[in-house]
């Protein structure tokens, strides 16, 4: 172990100088490679525009086609150097071969096969990222379209953008079905990446990749009305696209989706605007089927296709969820990146078939332990019902409590007519939790995408208001400082006759413990993924019939009820909820990115706790021991102070 920690700067160093003196020229051959895709992409689709029957169809789009079919051999030569021989004279037969078909007026089938079996050449030699690493926000995606496409395209991709009526050529309509079914996303990346010449379409350079993406998915499903059912899209896109993968829908148009799979226009819809919930799944699913793939090439005896295959493991399956692996188990990250390194040994070594079989194998079931660490199994509805019942039951007998204050000042001051505006104000307040309740999950379920990050988000507001608002607003003689802030209030209020005034009194006291339960209900059910929000509403219900059932007890046989206890007990539950959420809030960002990762690979993985937000990172640890020791600390302080 020593010797590998000392070892490791020196390979570290090692690497930096190979890489440094190779980025230069990986940059300048994916540019390249990328800018010669684009071109050919662009003349296999829009050949139809130019040519018909062998004759010209239109003289200006034909001689744009021999503008690109000139720019397509000047990129060739300019990149000879970048391509092994053999893919370099392979590469400029095709090219040669689609210049003459287009020159000779060649039926439309015959030209975007030409390209087709170019481009498929240049992505292979030049190992060009055909798709996204992770699945795209078409959220962001349409933020994105608005900020930098709208102008010339228009806001909805008509081609009738201010900027773009001034063009000529005008603005490509993007619900133009005959081009646009053509298009992947794959091809409209490129075309947002790299522009193209000629046009007022021009590259975009400041983009990052994921913002590209982004828009390159959103762009195809301009034509797409969105199916908003998810159980009925989520039943489509099972049967129609039982194994399809990111891969494919990204470097596939609609018009060759539909040959694959039958699929007709609402069947395209659904997949174009899919917005998985299982990316993680995804991703697994990805790196074993190039496993297997893998497997297969080299029982034929093609070692090379087999090596591309197992880098494409990693690169596209198991890379995207590194974070997350690394922050849940980092000692099977590290574990499986070493193992993948020496199965890509043994393929580069030509080594045995049975020493490749089992070395395949072993990635294979290393894989497989990986996705039972990243998918974690999901909160279970009574979970989720307790968690909910024990929130509301502490709001909403505070809630009570006040509102019970007002009532029982009104009464004494002989005043009747003063309730029904009282009890309006905790039924509006009420309401309107149910409203900022429906909101959010509507929230939850648009970004799906970004689950995590708003986990993240979510949680680690939630552990401040508990800490803040819970403990210690809650815990320093709160109810007698609530009685008193009412009495003064109500006095006055009644002074003077204000009814309004008791409406906002009895709404803004009861909101303020809705909006608190509207948080934390939130984070429970962004931590469950969206899928026990019945089991949540069931335990909102429960917990409010308690709270009636003990108002009406209360009420009616004027019982003295152990508040202070029950207080005391639900501040112990509320500061294990902070705690916990603590812990997961951090893995979250940590699953993300926006936070460094320390594993500790000395302390096991265990689903129970995860359960408890303990994962094996020093800051997830961290961030806990410090929650605990304010918990801890706020407990004895309101244990020695008195609550009224």
């Amino acid at each position: 172990m020593t010797i590998r920690c000392c070892l490791r700067p020196l390979f570290c160093v090692f690497f930096v100088l190979i890489f440094s003196s190779e980025a230069h020229s990986t940059s300048d051959k994916s540019e390249s490679s990328r800018i010669l895709v684009h071109t050919l992409r662009y003349m296999g689709t829009d050949y139809p525009n130019g040519v018909a029957n062998g004759r010209i169809k239109d003289k200006e789009e034909y001689e744009e086609m021999l503008g690109f079919c000139a720019s397509a051999l000047k990129y060739y030569h300019e990149n000879v150097n970048l391509w092994v021989p053999e893919d370099t004279l392979k590469i400029g037969g095709l090219i040669y071969r689609l210049d003459s078909l287009i020159h000779a007026f060649a039926p439309v089938g015959a030209v975007q096969v030409a390209a087709d079996a170019a481009i498929v050449e240049v992505i292979r030699a030049s190992g060009l990222m055909v798709s996204p690493t992770k699945y795209p926000n078409l959220l962001n995606g349409k933020a994105v379209f608005a900020a930098n496409c709208a102008k010339c395209h228009g806001d909805k991709g008509f081609g009738d953008g201010k900027e773009g009526l001034k063009l000529d050529p005008r603005p490509r309509n993007l619900h133009e079905e005959p081009r646009m079914s053509l298009l992947s996303p794959f091809a409209v990346y490129n075309t947002v990446r790299c522009g193209v010449q000629g046009t007022g379409m021009k590259a975009h350079p400041e983009l990052s990749d994921d913002e590209v993406w982004d828009v390159a998915f959103y762009v195809l499903t301009l034509r797409y009305e969105q199916n908003n059912d998810k159980g009925y899209t989520g039943q489509i896109f099972k049967n129609k696209f039982p194994s399809i993968t990111l891969g494919q829908i990204t470097t596939q148009s609609d018009k060759e989706l539909t040959a694959a799979y039958h699929a007709d226009k609402g069947d395209l819809a659904i997949l174009r605007y899919n917005q998985p919930d299982n990316a993680k799944e995804q991703f697994i699913d990805a790196a074993i089927k190039y496993i297997d793939e893998s497997m297969i090439a080299s029982r034929d005896g093609n070692y090379e296709e087999a090596e591309r295959l197992s880098t494409m493991a990693y690169l596209e399956g198991i890379e995207p969820i590194e974070n997350q692996l690394r922050s849940t188990d980092p000692a099977l990250m590290e574990r499986l990146e070493e193992q993948m390194g020496n199965t890509r040994k043994a393929l580069t070594g030509h080594q045995s078939l049975l020493a490749v079989n089992d070395s395949l194998k072993e990635s294979k079931r290393l894989i497989i332990e990986a996705s039972k660490s990243i998918i974690t199994t999901p909160m279970s509805p009574l979970l989720a019902i307790l968690m909910a019942i024990s929130i509301l039951l502490r709001e909403g007998l505070e809630a009570f409590l006040v509102i019970m204050v007002i009532m029982g000042i009104i009464k004494a001051s002989g005043l009747s007519s003063p309730m029904k505006y009282i009890h309006a104000g905790w039924i509006v307040a009420v309401l309107a939790g149910v409203i900022m309740w429906v909101i959010g999950g509507q929230l939850i379920q648009s970004h799906m995408a970004q689950v995590e990050l708003m986990e993240g988000v979510i949680a680690l507001v939630a552990v401040f208001m508990l800490l803040y608002i819970g403990f210690w607003l809650h815990g320093k003689s709160e109810v007698s400082k609530w009685k008193a802030y009412v009495t003064d209030k109500v006095k006055n209020i009644t002074g003077t006759q204000s009814l309004i005034g008791l409406f906002a009194l009895s709404f803004f006291v009861v909101f303020r413990e809705v909006f608190e339960s509207v948080l934390f209900l939130s984070a429970i059910n962004i931590e469950s993924g969206g899928k026990q929000e019945h089991a949540i509403i069931l335990g909102v219900i429960i917990a409010f019939i308690i709270v009636i059932g003990m108002a009406w007890v209360l009420l009616k046989f004027s019982a003295r009820l152990p508040i202070p206890k029950l207080f005391k007990i639900s501040s112990i539950v509320m500061g294990a909820l902070a705690v916990i959420l603590a812990g997961k809030g951090i893995h979250s960002f940590q699953e993300t990115g926006h936070l460094p990762i320390h594993g500790l690979t000395f302390l096991p993985r265990a689903e129970l706790f995860e359960l408890f937000g303990i994962f094996p990172t020093v800051e997830t640890l961290i961030a806990q021991l410090l929650i605990l020791g304010i918990v801890i600390y706020i407990m004895k302080y309101v244990n020695r102070t008195k609550i009224a």
